[in-house]
């Protein structure tokens, strides 16, 4: 099915809507309209087929979100082969890890990552450098040749389950995971941003997320370009350049996770600017906290939870505006249009409603498996094609979706199961709490203590006591934290999360 190719569908748009603008990049305030990334893209699959580069190919690398990232996935749509962006956060080792993972045969950097990719094995590996080499200098061809090939129409590669896009999971529990996302499974999750958050080709949204992440990539940002809106990219995140940002181009729907928009919401008179435009504020990878949804609601502005993992091309869940204020942080919603989902209990047996167990999704916004894992592979898709999320949740008499966390995270403390993501909500309610983990320690008497690890602003000192005496009337007595740290801040990943195994081993 060539027609849902990205490929595809940006020459359609080139087609209808030559002129109107595709792409911003914010640092340099250069528009693309859909008719130059159309003939930018066709020199570009040009320029990869003359290096041998085809269907089923790897292009791998280091990026920015940046213009040259999106020209070169249109191109390699086209041609049938696959892209694959790291997260550049990550150390060269890590990185070299990937490298040999994915077995590339291309690689294209930024020159500011240069220094990183002269420590990477890529022996026999064709490279490619955006921008001037820097002292560190590493054998490439300039990216700036590609655009001298023909720009005229080529033929656009068929493969409705091919794999389009290769993106790694955070590593959170063991090394990252490659997921292979086909053009399939790409289409149907636009498909259902399209729908689920009703996008036209007068929104314009910008991605401030890194694009090496599920999130960054496909929540509004390949959905808007599907249907012909426009995409501002913030190179890298920085809280006050997003609300400049929001206000200068008009942004009407945008997507970060909470750790970012709570950066955001602590930028001094961010409230002066005009955000007008401004109608919906999408939050995942985190529940989103009721103080949050407040303090956007307090200028008419929508805040809503979505929930979605990369192995199901992110779109899973989401909360719909009008549901918003009434459903607590962690209500996710109800699923998007071609998802399906259900809850089950330790046997298979499908929960009823309040009745907590995994979660797991079915659709062709669900990844087939990990790359080169057939094991772990067999462990968390099962024959019926059913994706085991290794999430807890419940089911309201509604349909709306509670996510409570994750099995492995559950505390048994006396018998009651405490779910640290309530316990979370809970401390980040609290005027002086920024970021806070919780998890369960093994205790002799107990089985397990509830722990929390809590980062203040700026560092104000808050008793046990007085956090204690805070949570008295939000939490049950069990639930309370009987051991509190407190420290400057919590350690977050290239994606912005705070890294919950990395606290979790450092305080325990």
């Amino acid at each position: 099915m060539r027609q849902a190719n990205f490929g595809y569908i940006l020459r359609k748009k080139s087609y209808y809507h030559p002129d109107s603008v595709a792409i911003v990049e914010q640092t340099t305030r250069d528009e693309h309209t859909y008719g130059k990334l159309e003939r930018r893209s066709n020199s570009i699959a040009r320029a990869l087929a003359d290096r041998g580069i085809g269907q089923g190919d790897r292009v791998c690398g280091l990026f920015r979100n940046s213009i040259e990232f999106f020209e070169l996935f249109f191109a390699t749509c086209k041609l049938g082969a696959v892209i694959a962006p790291f997260n550049y956060r990550l150390s060269p080792d890590e990185l070299d890890y990937l490298t040999g993972d994915v077995e590339p045969d291309l690689y294209v950097f930024e020159s500011v990552f240069e220094e990183t990719v002269k420590h990477l094995s890529l022996d026999g590996v064709q490279t490619v450098r955006i921008g001037s080499p820097s002292e560190e200098r590493v054998d490439a061809d300039p990216w700036d040749g590609f655009y001298e090939f023909d720009s005229a129409e080529l033929s656009i590669a068929d493969g409705f389950d091919d794999p389009a896009v290769l993106l790694y999971t955070s590593g959170s529990t063991g090394r990252p995971k490659g997921v292979p996302l086909s053009h399939k499974n790409l289409f149907f999750s636009s498909v259902s941003y399209v729908v689920d958050a009703q996008l036209s080709a007068d929104d314009v949204t910008v991605t401030s997320s890194p694009i090496f992440h599920v999130g960054g990539l496909n929540i509004f940002t390949l959905p808007l370009l599907h249907v012909g809106g426009t995409v501002v990219l913030q190179q890298e995140f920085d809280p006050e350049e997003a609300w400049e940002i929001l206000e200068a181009y008009d942004v009407t729907k945008t997507f970060a996770i909470p750790t970012m928009l709570n950066a955001m919401v602590d930028v001094e008179g961010w409230r002066e600017h005009d955000l007008s435009a401004l109608e919906l504020v999408v939050g995942g990878g985190e529940p989103v906290p009721s103080e949050l949804k407040r303090q956007f609601d307090s200028i008419d502005v929508q805040c809503v939870a979505a929930y979605g993992l990369t192995e199901t091309t992110d779109g899973s869940l989401m909360l719909r505006p009008e549901h918003a204020m009434e459903k607590p942080p962690k209500c996710n919603g109800q699923t998007f249009t071609h998802v399906d989902a259900k809850v089950v209990d330790e046997s298979g047996a499908e929960c009823g409603p309040g009745e907590s167990g995994e979660l797991l999704h079915r659709g062709p916004t669900v990844a087939d498996g990990y790359l080169g894992l057939p094991e772990k592979t067999a462990e968390v898709w099962d024959d019926d094609g059913w994706f085991h999320t290794g999430d807890i949740a419940e089911v309201d008499e509604d349909g709306f979706y509670h996510i409570h966390g994750r099995l492995d995270d559950m505390i048994i403390s006396g018998g009651e199961n405490i779910y640290p993501s309530e316990v979370e909500e809970a401390l980040y309610s609290h005027p002086d709490v920024t970021g806070a983990v919780v998890f369960g320690v093994p205790d002799s008497e107990w089985g397990e203590v509830v722990t929390a690890v809590v980062a203040t602003t700026d560092g104000k000192e808050i008793s046990e006591e007085a956090l204690r005496s805070f949570l008295e009337s939000r939490l049950a007595r069990f639930k309370h934290p009987k051991r509190v740290e407190f420290v400057e801040d919590l350690p977050t990943s290239g994606t912005g999360k705070i890294e919950r195994q990395a606290v979790v081993e450092r305080h325990t």
